[in-house]
């Protein structure tokens, strides 16, 4: 476990890039706006590579766009410092001049390189990107160079030119108690629906209950806390949804490396697209199922897209489930339609509190507010999660703006930025902002827990949520939450007790709740606060939630029938 001097440098770190992660740049895809009728000036632009960038690897791609009202252009010779690296493609479609500029010339005026900088020919140290464009008549324009930076290929290791010995195949699970557990699950990167996975395993395996495998679509940093339980993962990558023949080629693949195995029981993490091949694959070889539901979307809209018949054959696999775990009652009335009500269960899910609880007992509230930039003072609202439209983030920046000025002591941090579009527009909405003093968007980060520590207030402002980790692992910080009224959200909360609820979809009516909960006094706070804890201990017991699953496994794997009888409904 990190000491709480290294939870801090980490939060000092994770601060300090925020400053740098959000930095705006050229793109290629970003409309240009030209000063002149475009086919009436000679301009054109270097779009990548982008200026200070470090080209490091054996190949460069060059993009831009030329305009030369002379005639088309014949020609655009690119150089680096004074290597040539030959001519570009051109002929391009650049749809955002066409529409910046209006000229049906714009449409075709890009041009594209993509050049090999072998590593015993390359100008090392910093250089430039140059290009010349030539016009069918003879007129030259040479575009405005962009500096870079070239760095030497990291030498090969002795004896590369023999092939890379091939990874080891999945190990079986080691012999032990329990039974013999087909995992399936999306991916394995930071998110609600993994981190339940996790404790899951964790405290199943605690019990002596299970032997478990998991297969998942995509890899992430939890597979390193998987294969340190003593977990076996094996990853397929993603699915194929608008291909009958290659899902079923991947369900034929997956059961076969499953099928010396002797899996007893499958568990079924997610409804996405991305486990359905795993589930295939268990009904292929007769293996029952218990599916985990996180989602609260109708099964219409989380297979939207796949192939009728795809589709058709995924609601089969699910509609034969043993099992159907759902953590909300409002979630499970969404799959009613495919499931016979004796085959659904509503458990709301476990939370490890010994970590947490741990860390409580060690936190520095004082020394980590000093670390992150924080006056000791302040009132700071959290909303933990990534950034997405669906976590309503922007919309939360404006209740904030909105009621700011009566708060003056507060602040607001947004945990859990990354390079996507939404995060950007976040980030430049923050940079515009009159408040922006008073905002923070912090990355990504695998340690959230200082922030339930460093907050008075957490803020879940999703428009659709089953049943979100973040809001239950505030409670256990005793931090009090405010959140939207969705799905399992009023089944947790109670108004003015456990916490606060409001309208999803409505700035007003958050910026109303967000300025009804910093108006209430500390000690009121404190009391909300301690009421959900109590919930979280009584509701959300991770080994009775845990007890609860492995006898649902218990019973499917007591259904278990012969492969051949479960092929017809397979995906």
């Amino acid at each position: 476990m990190r000491t709480l001097g290294e939870r801090l440098n980490g939060l000092r770190w994770r601060l300090k890039a925020t400053r740098g992660l959000w930095s705006p740049g050229v793109s290629p895809d970003m409309p240009y706006i030209l000063p002149k009728p475009f086919d009436s000036i000679a301009d054109g632009r270097l779009d990548s590579p982008q200026a200070e960038t470090e080209i490091d690897g054996e190949m460069l791609s060059v993009r831009g766009w030329v305009s030369l009202p002379s005639g088309p252009t014949a020609r655009v010779e690119v150089w680096l410092g004074e290597t040539p690296l030959g001519r570009a493609r051109l002929g391009v479609p650049r749809a955002d001049l066409e529409q910046s500029t209006g000229s049906p010339a714009a449409t075709v005026s890009g041009f594209e390189l993509l050049a090999d900088l072998p590593a015993s020919d390359r100008p090392l140290g910093e250089t430039a990107v140059r290009a010349v464009a030539t016009s069918v008549t003879g007129e030259r324009l040479e575009l405005a160079p962009v500096q870079v930076t070239v760095s030497a290929v990291r030498d090969e290791p002795s004896g590369s030119s023999a092939l890379p010995a091939l990874p080891p195949r999945t190990p079986h699970a080691a012999d032990g108690t329990g039974l013999r557990v087909l995992v399936c699950t999306h991916q394995l990167n930071l998110g609600g629906a993994q981190l339940y996975l996790l404790d899951l395993l964790q405290e199943l395996i605690g019990q002596g209950t299970v032997q478990p495998t998991v297969v998942s679509a995509l890899d992430g940093i939890l597979r390193k806390n998987l294969e340190g339980m003593g977990v076996p993962v094996h990853i397929t990558g993603p699915a194929a949804v608008d291909s009958l023949s290659s899902s079923t080629g991947h369900i034929e693949e997956l059961a076969l490396w499953a099928a010396d195995r002797d899996f007893d029981v499958a568990l079924v993490n997610t409804a996405t697209v991305l486990v359905l091949p795993g589930a295939g694959a268990a009904a292929e070889l007769g293996i029952p199922a218990v599916w985990a539901v996180h989602e609260s979307f109708p099964p219409a809209v989380i297979w939207a897209g796949m192939d009728p018949e795809i589709k058709r054959r995924a609601e089969a696999t699910l509609a034969t489930a043993s099992s159907v775990i759902f953590e909300a009652e409002a979630t499970r009335e969404l799959f009613a339609g495919l499931l016979d009500p004796a085959q659904s269960a509503m458990l709301p899910y476990g939370l490890d509190l010994t970590p947490i609880d741990r860390e409580r007992a060690q936190f520095d509230r004082n020394a980590a507010r000093r670390e992150a930039g924080i006056p000791a003072d302040a009132t700071v609202v959290a909303c933990i999660g990534t950034v997405e439209p669906r976590k309503a983030q922007i919309p939360l920046a404006h209740a904030f703006d909105r009621i700011a000025d009566q708060h003056p002591d507060a602040r607001l941090a947004f945990v859990g930025g990354s390079k996507n579009p939404d995060s950007k527009a976040l980030a430049a909405w923050i940079e515009a902002s009159r408040h922006r003093d008073r905002l923070m968007l912090i990355p990504i980060t695998p340690d959230v827990q200082a922030w339930y520590g460093i907050a008075d207030v957490l803020v879940c402002a999703s428009d659709i949520e089953s049943l979100p980790r973040t809001v239950l692992e505030a409670m256990a910080w005793e931090t009090p939450v405010l959140a939207t009224s969705v799905f399992g959200l009023p089944e947790l909360i109670d108004d003015g007790e456990t916490g606060w609820l409001c309208e999803p979809r409505d700035v007003g009516a958050l910026a109303d709740a967000l300025d009804r909960v910093l108006r209430v006094p500390s000690a009121e706070r404190s009391r909300v606060a301690r009421n959900a804890r109590a919930l979280v201990e009584r509701r959300h017991s991770l080994p009775n939630y845990a007890a609860q699953v492995s006898g649902l496994l218990g019973d499917a794997a007591a259904s278990k029938q012969p492969s051949h009888q479960a092929r017809k409904t397979s995906l």
